[in-house]
């Protein structure tokens, strides 16, 4: 559904699997799924969430140019 609503870019698909993504690991932060983990897993998912927060912003200044 997400995709028939975006288009067909490229650009588009990656910004609604990123979507996806980041959702899914703040819902799960938000639920408290991540308690107990090691510090290192909970680095590597923080820096996960940057990283595809920057590829967005990266997509869409892209987009814009």
């Amino acid at each position: 559904m997400g995709e028939s609503k975006l288009g067909n870019s490229a650009s588009y698909w990656i910004l609604h699997m990123s979507t996806i993504i980041l959702t899914a690991n703040l819902w799960g932060m938000y639920r408290k799924e991540w308690q107990g983990v090691a510090k290192k897993t909970k680095y590597t998912i923080g820096a996960g969430i940057a990283i595809i927060l920057l590829s967005v912003v990266l997509v869409g200044i892209g987009n814009s140019v």
